[in-house]
Protein backbone atom coordinates (compact mmCIF):
# COMPACT_ATOMS: atom_id res chain seq x y z
CA UNK A 1 0.00 0.00 0.00
CA UNK A 2 1.45 3.62 -0.54
CA UNK A 3 1.71 6.21 1.40
CA UNK A 4 -1.22 8.38 -0.10
CA UNK A 5 -3.32 5.51 0.19
CA UNK A 6 -2.85 4.66 3.59
CA UNK A 7 -3.27 8.10 4.96
CA UNK A 8 -6.49 8.12 3.11
CA UNK A 9 -7.27 4.72 4.62
CA UNK A 10 -6.73 5.74 7.91
CA UNK A 11 -8.28 9.16 7.48
CA UNK A 12 -11.36 6.85 6.88
CA UNK A 13 -10.79 4.87 9.84
CA UNK A 14 -10.88 7.55 11.61
CA UNK A 15 -13.74 9.38 10.29
CA UNK A 16 -15.95 5.66 10.86
CA UNK A 17 -14.56 6.00 14.13
CA UNK A 18 -15.76 9.31 15.22
CA UNK A 19 -19.18 8.81 13.75
CA UNK A 20 -19.59 6.07 15.89
CA UNK A 21 -18.20 8.01 18.93
CA UNK A 22 -20.08 10.99 18.18
CA UNK A 23 -23.06 9.03 17.99
CA UNK A 24 -22.85 7.42 21.08
CA UNK A 25 -22.31 10.69 22.87
CA UNK A 26 -25.14 12.05 21.56
CA UNK A 27 -26.98 9.12 22.67
CA UNK A 28 -25.30 9.87 26.13
CA UNK A 29 -24.19 7.08 26.55
CA UNK A 30 -20.31 8.72 26.90
CA UNK A 31 -21.48 12.04 28.64
CA UNK A 32 -19.32 10.47 31.87
CA UNK A 33 -15.92 10.35 29.25
CA UNK A 34 -16.68 14.26 27.45
CA UNK A 35 -15.27 17.41 28.67
CA UNK A 36 -17.61 18.63 31.36
CA UNK A 37 -18.45 22.14 32.44
CA UNK A 38 -15.07 22.26 35.26
CA UNK A 39 -12.83 21.93 31.76
CA UNK A 40 -13.51 24.98 29.22
CA UNK A 41 -13.17 24.69 25.74
CA UNK A 42 -10.64 27.47 24.57
CA UNK A 43 -9.75 27.10 20.57
CA UNK A 44 -6.94 28.10 18.90
CA UNK A 45 -6.41 29.72 15.07
CA UNK A 46 -3.98 31.58 13.47
CA UNK A 47 -5.36 32.98 9.98
CA UNK A 48 -8.65 32.72 8.25
CA UNK A 49 -8.30 32.65 4.91
CA UNK A 50 -10.67 33.00 1.48
CA UNK A 51 -8.94 30.48 -0.39
CA UNK A 52 -7.29 27.71 1.34
CA UNK A 53 -6.55 25.58 -1.50
CA UNK A 54 -4.48 28.64 -3.21
CA UNK A 55 -2.70 29.46 -0.25
CA UNK A 56 -1.33 26.11 1.27
CA UNK A 57 0.39 25.69 -1.79
CA UNK A 58 3.04 27.96 -1.12
CA UNK A 59 2.63 28.47 2.77
CA UNK A 60 2.27 26.08 5.66
CA UNK A 61 -1.13 24.55 6.15
CA UNK A 62 -1.57 23.93 9.51
CA UNK A 63 -1.62 27.69 9.83
CA UNK A 64 -4.47 28.26 7.66
CA UNK A 65 -8.06 27.84 7.86
CA UNK A 66 -10.99 28.71 5.40
CA UNK A 67 -13.16 31.70 6.40
CA UNK A 68 -16.55 28.58 5.67
CA UNK A 69 -14.51 26.05 7.60
CA UNK A 70 -14.06 28.52 10.46
CA UNK A 71 -17.84 28.79 10.57
CA UNK A 72 -18.75 25.31 10.01
CA UNK A 73 -16.29 24.96 13.15
CA UNK A 74 -18.14 27.80 15.32
CA UNK A 75 -21.55 26.13 14.45
CA UNK A 76 -20.92 22.88 16.04
CA UNK A 77 -18.71 24.29 18.52
CA UNK A 78 -22.10 26.68 19.55
CA UNK A 79 -24.34 23.11 19.37
CA UNK A 80 -22.50 21.97 22.30
CA UNK A 81 -20.83 24.99 24.36
CA UNK A 82 -21.57 28.32 24.92
CA UNK A 83 -19.15 30.88 23.77
CA UNK A 84 -17.58 33.00 26.46
CA UNK A 85 -14.22 35.77 26.90
CA UNK A 86 -11.46 35.14 28.15
CA UNK A 87 -11.93 37.44 31.00
CA UNK A 88 -14.90 35.49 32.35
CA UNK A 89 -13.36 32.00 31.62
CA UNK A 90 -10.23 33.11 33.66
CA UNK A 91 -11.91 34.76 36.68
CA UNK A 92 -13.95 31.77 37.15
CA UNK A 93 -10.72 29.55 37.47
CA UNK A 94 -8.68 32.10 39.08
CA UNK A 95 -11.31 32.24 41.81
CA UNK A 96 -12.88 28.35 41.61
CA UNK A 97 -16.06 29.36 40.57
CA UNK A 98 -18.00 26.35 39.20
CA UNK A 99 -19.36 26.50 35.29
CA UNK A 100 -23.03 26.19 35.28
CA UNK A 101 -22.37 25.04 31.79
CA UNK A 102 -19.85 24.42 29.27
CA UNK A 103 -18.52 27.03 27.59
CA UNK A 104 -15.75 27.77 24.68
CA UNK A 105 -13.64 30.92 23.39
CA UNK A 106 -11.91 31.26 20.64
CA UNK A 107 -8.76 32.69 19.72
CA UNK A 108 -6.36 33.21 17.88
CA UNK A 109 -1.92 33.62 17.49
CA UNK A 110 0.76 36.02 16.07
CA UNK A 111 -1.84 38.35 15.07
CA UNK A 112 -2.55 38.44 11.09
CA UNK A 113 -4.27 40.61 9.21
CA UNK A 114 -6.74 38.26 7.74
CA UNK A 115 -7.85 37.49 11.91
CA UNK A 116 -9.31 41.20 11.17
CA UNK A 117 -10.14 40.79 7.16
CA UNK A 118 -12.19 37.32 7.69
CA UNK A 119 -12.58 36.59 10.82
CA UNK A 120 -13.88 39.34 12.66
CA UNK A 121 -16.80 39.89 10.96
CA UNK A 122 -18.00 36.34 10.96
CA UNK A 123 -17.25 36.68 15.01
CA UNK A 124 -19.13 40.11 14.97
CA UNK A 125 -22.00 38.85 12.93
CA UNK A 126 -22.69 35.93 15.20
CA UNK A 127 -22.01 38.02 18.47
CA UNK A 128 -18.43 35.57 19.30
CA UNK A 129 -16.14 36.87 21.63
CA UNK A 130 -12.99 35.99 20.79
CA UNK A 131 -9.46 37.36 21.49
CA UNK A 132 -6.20 37.64 19.49
CA UNK A 133 -2.35 37.19 20.76
CA UNK A 134 -0.63 39.49 18.71
CA UNK A 135 3.50 39.65 18.40
CA UNK A 136 3.61 43.36 19.00
CA UNK A 137 7.23 44.24 17.39
CA UNK A 138 5.29 43.25 14.29
CA UNK A 139 1.87 45.16 14.37
CA UNK A 140 1.90 47.38 11.08
CA UNK A 141 5.21 46.46 9.73
CA UNK A 142 5.60 44.80 6.20
CA UNK A 143 8.30 41.80 7.95
CA UNK A 144 7.70 38.15 8.03
CA UNK A 145 6.54 35.94 10.98
CA UNK A 146 9.55 34.13 11.52
CA UNK A 147 7.88 30.68 11.03
CA UNK A 148 6.70 31.81 8.09
CA UNK A 149 10.07 32.66 6.52
CA UNK A 150 11.68 29.44 7.30
CA UNK A 151 9.04 27.45 6.79
CA UNK A 152 8.93 29.63 3.11
CA UNK A 153 12.80 28.90 2.96
CA UNK A 154 12.26 25.00 3.58
CA UNK A 155 9.86 24.76 1.41
CA UNK A 156 11.94 25.75 -1.51
CA UNK A 157 14.76 23.69 -0.07
CA UNK A 158 12.53 20.84 -0.20
CA UNK A 159 12.01 21.34 -4.01
CA UNK A 160 16.06 21.55 -5.06
CA UNK A 161 17.52 19.31 -2.54
CA UNK A 162 17.48 15.80 -3.32
CA UNK A 163 18.05 14.52 0.35
CA UNK A 164 16.75 17.18 2.57
CA UNK A 165 17.67 15.34 5.86
CA UNK A 166 21.11 15.23 4.53
CA UNK A 167 21.31 19.06 3.41
CA UNK A 168 19.71 20.59 6.71
CA UNK A 169 22.05 17.94 8.90
CA UNK A 170 25.39 19.32 7.27
CA UNK A 171 23.87 22.86 7.27
CA UNK A 172 23.03 22.93 10.84
CA UNK A 173 26.71 20.98 11.37
CA UNK A 174 28.37 24.01 9.56
CA UNK A 175 26.90 26.30 11.74
CA UNK A 176 27.89 24.66 15.02
CA UNK A 177 24.37 23.66 15.88
CA UNK A 178 23.68 20.43 17.24
CA UNK A 179 21.86 18.48 14.15
CA UNK A 180 21.77 15.18 15.71
CA UNK A 181 19.38 16.76 18.78
CA UNK A 182 17.33 19.09 16.71
CA UNK A 183 17.00 16.18 13.70
CA UNK A 184 15.92 13.49 16.29
CA UNK A 185 13.07 12.25 15.44
CA UNK A 186 12.54 10.00 12.64
CA UNK A 187 9.81 12.22 10.54
CA UNK A 188 11.55 15.36 11.40
CA UNK A 189 12.80 16.13 8.28
CA UNK A 190 9.55 14.16 6.06
CA UNK A 191 8.21 17.73 4.36
CA UNK A 192 8.40 21.13 5.65
CA UNK A 193 6.38 21.55 8.07
CA UNK A 194 7.90 18.48 10.10
CA UNK A 195 11.55 20.00 9.54
CA UNK A 196 10.03 23.59 10.85
CA UNK A 197 8.15 22.07 13.85
CA UNK A 198 11.75 19.92 14.89
CA UNK A 199 13.93 23.09 14.29
CA UNK A 200 11.66 26.21 16.16
CA UNK A 201 11.55 24.73 19.75
CA UNK A 202 15.15 24.46 20.48
CA UNK A 203 16.81 27.48 18.68
CA UNK A 204 16.90 31.06 19.95
CA UNK A 205 15.75 33.60 17.75
CA UNK A 206 19.57 34.66 16.77
CA UNK A 207 20.22 31.31 15.46
CA UNK A 208 17.19 30.85 13.72
CA UNK A 209 18.14 34.02 12.19
CA UNK A 210 21.27 32.33 10.90
CA UNK A 211 19.73 28.75 9.60
CA UNK A 212 17.33 31.22 7.31
CA UNK A 213 20.26 33.23 6.47
CA UNK A 214 22.33 29.82 5.26
CA UNK A 215 19.06 28.67 3.71
CA UNK A 216 19.18 31.93 1.70
CA UNK A 217 22.38 31.35 0.36
CA UNK A 218 21.04 28.27 -1.49
CA UNK A 219 17.91 28.47 -2.54
CA UNK A 220 18.01 32.46 -2.88
CA UNK A 221 15.25 35.27 -1.33
CA UNK A 222 11.86 34.81 -1.75
CA UNK A 223 9.61 35.99 -3.75
CA UNK A 224 6.10 34.67 -2.46
CA UNK A 225 4.19 37.48 -0.48
CA UNK A 226 4.61 37.12 3.11
CA UNK A 227 1.45 37.14 5.10
CA UNK A 228 1.02 40.78 6.70
CA UNK A 229 0.08 41.32 9.67
CA UNK A 230 -2.63 43.25 11.58
CA UNK A 231 -1.94 47.44 12.21
CA UNK A 232 -2.73 49.01 15.60
CA UNK A 233 -5.58 50.68 13.80
CA UNK A 234 -7.41 47.11 13.46
CA UNK A 235 -6.10 46.43 16.78
CA UNK A 236 -7.63 49.28 18.20
CA UNK A 237 -10.91 49.00 16.44
CA UNK A 238 -11.36 45.32 17.71
CA UNK A 239 -10.77 45.89 21.10
CA UNK A 240 -13.48 48.07 20.92
CA UNK A 241 -15.63 45.82 19.56
CA UNK A 242 -14.50 43.81 22.16
CA UNK A 243 -11.95 41.26 21.15
CA UNK A 244 -9.62 41.05 23.57
CA UNK A 245 -5.95 41.64 23.14
CA UNK A 246 -3.27 39.73 24.20
CA UNK A 247 0.27 38.87 24.23
CA UNK A 248 2.34 36.59 22.32
CA UNK A 249 6.01 37.96 22.75
CA UNK A 250 7.34 40.47 21.11
CA UNK A 251 8.53 39.00 18.34
CA UNK A 252 7.62 35.35 18.52
CA UNK A 253 10.15 33.53 20.70
CA UNK A 254 10.63 30.27 21.88
CA UNK A 255 10.75 31.14 25.13
CA UNK A 256 12.79 27.88 26.32
CA UNK A 257 15.82 28.49 24.39
CA UNK A 258 16.24 31.86 25.10
CA UNK A 259 17.71 33.77 28.46
CA UNK A 260 15.93 34.84 31.05
CA UNK A 261 16.63 38.76 29.98
CA UNK A 262 15.23 38.40 26.71
CA UNK A 263 12.21 36.64 27.76
CA UNK A 264 11.71 39.01 30.16
CA UNK A 265 12.34 42.29 27.93
CA UNK A 266 9.83 39.74 25.45
CA UNK A 267 7.49 39.73 28.28
CA UNK A 268 7.75 43.10 29.58
CA UNK A 269 7.69 45.06 26.48
CA UNK A 270 4.73 43.36 24.48
CA UNK A 271 2.57 43.74 27.40
CA UNK A 272 3.25 47.51 27.80
CA UNK A 273 2.78 48.35 24.42
CA UNK A 274 -0.57 46.57 24.09
CA UNK A 275 -1.86 48.61 27.15
CA UNK A 276 -0.44 51.56 25.95
CA UNK A 277 -2.92 51.10 22.25
CA UNK A 278 -5.83 49.47 24.55
CA UNK A 279 -6.02 51.61 27.58
CA UNK A 280 -6.36 48.04 29.63
CA UNK A 281 -4.21 46.14 31.89
CA UNK A 282 -2.86 43.12 29.13
CA UNK A 283 -3.74 40.06 31.61
CA UNK A 284 -3.72 37.39 28.88
CA UNK A 285 -0.48 35.78 26.88
CA UNK A 286 -0.21 32.80 24.88
CA UNK A 287 3.27 31.12 24.53
CA UNK A 288 4.60 30.45 20.90
CA UNK A 289 4.59 27.10 19.66
CA UNK A 290 2.88 26.49 22.87
CA UNK A 291 6.54 25.75 24.44
CA UNK A 292 7.23 26.48 27.96
CA UNK A 293 9.44 25.34 31.49
CA UNK A 294 8.58 26.12 35.15
CA UNK A 295 11.03 29.09 34.45
CA UNK A 296 9.01 30.51 31.86
CA UNK A 297 5.54 30.45 33.78
CA UNK A 298 6.97 31.76 36.83
CA UNK A 299 8.59 34.72 34.76
CA UNK A 300 5.25 35.17 33.19
CA UNK A 301 3.58 35.94 36.47
CA UNK A 302 6.51 38.13 37.79
CA UNK A 303 5.64 40.18 35.02
CA UNK A 304 1.89 40.51 35.73
CA UNK A 305 0.09 38.21 33.51
CA UNK A 306 -2.86 36.64 35.07
CA UNK A 307 -3.89 33.78 32.34
CA UNK A 308 -1.08 32.00 30.22
CA UNK A 309 -2.82 29.73 27.09
CA UNK A 310 -0.48 26.86 25.74
CA UNK A 311 -1.34 24.57 22.73
CA UNK A 312 -1.50 20.91 24.86
CA UNK A 313 -3.21 19.42 27.83
CA UNK A 314 0.25 19.75 29.37
CA UNK A 315 -0.02 21.89 32.88
CA UNK A 316 2.01 23.08 35.58
CA UNK A 317 0.33 22.17 39.01
CA UNK A 318 1.24 25.12 40.68
CA UNK A 319 0.17 27.59 37.91
CA UNK A 320 -2.86 26.22 36.53
CA UNK A 321 -4.48 29.97 35.17
CA UNK A 322 -0.83 30.34 33.72
CA UNK A 323 -0.82 26.98 31.81
CA UNK A 324 -4.32 26.63 30.60
CA UNK A 325 -5.12 24.14 27.77
CA UNK A 326 -6.15 25.15 24.14
CA UNK A 327 -7.48 22.86 20.94
CA UNK A 328 -5.37 24.17 17.93
CA UNK A 329 -7.36 24.09 14.88
CA UNK A 330 -6.62 24.16 11.50
CA UNK A 331 -8.44 23.58 7.91
CA UNK A 332 -7.49 19.69 7.85
CA UNK A 333 -8.46 19.07 11.57
CA UNK A 334 -11.73 18.04 10.95
CA UNK A 335 -11.88 16.56 7.67
CA UNK A 336 -12.74 12.74 6.22
CA UNK A 337 -11.10 10.68 3.91
CA UNK A 338 -12.03 12.57 1.25
CA UNK A 339 -11.46 15.80 2.21
CA UNK A 340 -14.86 16.73 3.51
CA UNK A 341 -15.57 18.30 6.79
CA UNK A 342 -16.42 16.09 9.06
CA UNK A 343 -18.61 17.32 12.31
CA UNK A 344 -18.24 14.12 13.98
CA UNK A 345 -14.67 14.39 13.64
CA UNK A 346 -15.01 18.12 15.15
CA UNK A 347 -17.93 16.87 18.20
CA UNK A 348 -14.66 13.89 18.60
CA UNK A 349 -12.13 16.50 19.60
CA UNK A 350 -14.43 19.48 21.36
CA UNK A 351 -15.73 16.84 23.68
CA UNK A 352 -12.28 15.03 23.98
CA UNK A 353 -13.40 12.01 23.26
CA UNK A 354 -10.42 11.16 21.24
CA UNK A 355 -8.09 9.05 23.21
CA UNK A 356 -4.90 10.80 24.76
CA UNK A 357 -1.76 11.48 22.28
CA UNK A 358 0.82 9.05 24.25
CA UNK A 359 3.35 11.70 24.57
CA UNK A 360 3.88 15.73 24.00
CA UNK A 361 6.34 16.84 21.72
CA UNK A 362 6.39 20.61 22.73
CA UNK A 363 9.44 21.98 25.45
CA UNK A 364 8.25 21.64 28.58
CA UNK A 365 11.59 21.20 30.23
CA UNK A 366 15.16 22.98 29.98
Amino acid sequence: MGPRRARRWRSQVKSALASTISRTHELGLAEALARGPERPLILGYHRVVDDYAGFARHENPSMLTSTEMFERHLDVVGQHFRFASLDEIGEHLATGAPFTERVAAVTFDDGYRDNYEHAFPILRRKGIPAAVFVVTDLVGQAHWQIHDKLYDLINRAFILWNDPRREMWDLLNDLGLPAAHLLRHRLAATTPLTMVSALLPDLSQANVGRVMQALEAKVGESFTDMPLPLTWAMVEEMNRAGIIIGSHTRSHVSLPAESMDTIVRELEGSKRVIEEHTGTPTVHFAYPGGQFTSRDVEALERVGYRFGYTACPHQDPRHPTLTIERLLLWEGSSVDGDGQFSPAILSCQINDLWPPARTCARVHHV
